[in-house]
């Protein structure tokens, strides 16, 4: 976000909320835990996610991983994206912010959170300004010619929130011509809506956000006929902003996980170990519970 910077996390953050926010947003008022959904779920044609099948390259012997500043993690993030990733009091917080300082704390380092753009993220990792990207990342065939990923640590699907006004009786994507529909910029959302329009080219027009959190706003005041989201920021929005419902799931066999360069595969190798062990040992969970108010799936 504008004037926010890179922003240092202390290791104190893994289990702290800081009250604030370092712009108007409403997401991060919300602490108690999401209002259960009754959406339907279905499965849109085109926004079913390609992760493709690129082996990993063989790490090559001896050395250790390389980070770019001694004693450092830099996670570049999109700070945009509450459970995941927001801004309060202009520190980082959300799931991915505690999941990659606790990762961190067990490699010995100290983590920092660059603030990133959609368009810039992966380049960041890509050509060593950041370590590492976590910002509810899809792991996507095409991104794979830039990044390698971690073995995936979340499973996102995604949900259309509409006014209430419309929510009774919604007859789905064909109730929404001639509206705009709001999407997070960069994100599976964007290309889903956008697989949607080849096939359908009139159904609806798109809106992309770089902070969803004011997409949710638009929704409210009608400047929006309705939002794509992954269903936990939408979750979280639909409670902070009034007058919203979510009125459909879309399974697409989404994953979340950690961007790391390719010229890196002892990193990735080491931080897919340490999510192993923060799942044996009960610390995902914890984080999971913190964030989403509920046991993580099991598997």
């Amino acid at each position: 976000m504008a004037g926010c910077g890179v922003v240092r996390v202390g290791l104190a953050t893994v289990f702290m909320v800081i009250a604030g926010a370092c712009r108007s947003e409403p997401a991060p008022t919300v602490q108690g835990p999401p209002n259960p959904t009754t959406a339907p779920s279905a499965v849109l044609a085109g926004c079913v996610v390609d992760q493709g099948s690129a082996p990993h390259p063989a790490s090559p012997s001896g050395g250790d991983y390389a980070i770019a500043q001694p004693g450092i993690l830099v996670a570049a993030s999109v700070t945009s994206s509450p459970p995941f990733e927001s801004l309060q009091g202009g520190h980082p917080v959300g799931f991915d912010v505690d999941l990659i300082a606790e990762v961190a704390r067990r490699l010995g380092l100290r983590p920092e959170i660059q603030t990133a753009t959609p368009s810039s993220i992966l380049n960041d990792v890509a050509q060593g300004r950041a370590d590492v990207a976590i910002s509810a990342l899809t792991i996507r065939s095409d991104r794979r010619s830039v990044v390698d990923f971690t073995d995936p640590y979340y499973g996102a699907n995604l949900a259309l929130t509409v006014g209430v006004e419309q929510a009774r009786g919604f007859k789905g994507l064909q109730a929404l011509p001639g509206k705009v529909v709001g999407v997070p910029a960069g994100s599976f959302a964007e290309s889903c809506a956008r697989a949607t329009l080849r096939t359908q080219p009139n159904l609806f027009s798109i809106k992309s956000f770089p902070d969803i959190s004011i997409a949710f706003t638009d929704l409210s005041v009608g400047r929006l006929g309705a939002v794509m989201a992954d269903v936990p920021t939408s979750d979280r929005l639909v409670q902070a902003v009034p007058g919203l419902q979510m009125v459909q799931i879309y399974k697409t066999g989404d994953a979340y996980a950690i961007a790391v360069a390719k010229s890196n595969p002892k990193l990735r190798e080491v931080i897919n170990r340490v999510l192993a062990d923060m799942r044996k040992g009960g610390t995902y969970a914890l984080l999971f519970q913190k964030w989403f108010q509920v046991p993580p799936p099991p598997g």
